[in-house]
């Protein structure tokens, strides 16, 4: 098994995230398969892609710049 590390899963989750390729929801699953296989680096890369993606989309609701 390959394991990535957290900059690469940060990276992998937040263009996922804002191209729309993932849902919000997906990640808890993500989350879930991560910690299952012990790769706990990653679990917190996608965590702080997730609130990173929250930051983005509230900032882009002030702005009013909805896709």
């Amino acid at each position: 098994m390959i394991y990535a590390n957290k900059e690469e899963c940060y990276q992998d989750i937040l263009i996922s995230l804002t191209s729309g390729l993932l849902e919000p929801e997906d990640i808890r699953l993500l989350k879930g398969f991560y910690e299952e296989t012990e790769q706990y680096e990653c679990c917190q890369g996608i965590i702080e892609a997730f609130v990173d993606y929250q930051k983005i989309q509230k900032n882009d609701d002030r702005e009013g710049n909805t896709e």
